[in-house]
């Protein structure tokens, strides 16, 4: 399948909001840390410790923090970023006003640098906003519906995406399943699935589906 990319490298982000279990959250922590997310965007969840600053060593299990404590010391050291937003609205207005690309201006010159024209109208690309639910809208992860970077956002983990959380995507997608098992997967399970798929679409990688060996 063609890979195409509106960014030289797009970043994956995830957005955490509406989990219950504090074990999701941390697994969602981990396996975003293990698929090249950077920034985590978490919404509410006030009951939550995401400060990797009061915790004196990062091996103490007593600690306060919901943080995964493998991840303290990367967080400290600004591997990754939580950022922390009340409402909704404000996380989505903030993935929308960063750039879609780190360095969008010179991605545009290596396109073409001698025909570089820039417009005050010309409408650029942001980060898409992605939820992964069942949807008759959804599309099957195997297709790699993306465009650019992305930030993922999963549904709670019974009742999925409440409708707040629906009307702010750009798109949803959605997990093949071959079983005749649970209708739906772990929040972290599905997160790592669908990560995993945007890192190797990012790289322009070719997965095969269903090839048997």
């Amino acid at each position: 399948m063609p890979h195409h990319h509106s960014c030289k490298k797009p970043k994956p982000y995830l957005i955490i909001t509406n989990i219950s279990k504090r074990q999701n959250v941390r697994n969602l922590i981990q396996i975003g840390a293990s698929f090249g997310v950077t920034t985590i965007f978490v919404v509410g969840q006030k009951s939550f410790n995401f400060d990797a600053t009061n915790n004196d060593d990062g091996n103490n299990k007593s600690s306060s923090s919901d943080l995964p404590t493998a991840m303290i010391d990367g967080i400290r050291r600004g591997k990754m970023t939580i950022i922390r937003f009340d409402k909704l609205e404000e996380c989505v207005a903030h993935i929308k006003s960063l750039p879609c690309c780190e360095t969008e201006e010179q991605q545009v010159e290596d396109v073409d640098n001698n025909s570089i024209q820039k417009s005050n109208n010309s409408k650029k690309p942001t980060i898409q906003i992605i939820g992964v639910e069942i949807d008759p809208s959804s599309v099957n992860l195997e297709n790699e519906p993306f465009i650019n970077s992305t930030a993922f956002m999963m549904g709670n983990e019974g009742q999925g995406m409440t409708k707040k959380q629906m009307s702010v995507c750009d798109g949803f997608v959605r997990i093949s399943q071959y079983g005749g098992g649970t209708a739906s997967l772990n929040v972290s399970v599905a997160a790592g699935l669908v990560l995993h798929r945007f890192f190797h679409w990012s790289r322009g990688d070719d997965v095969v589906v269903g090839q048997q060996t």
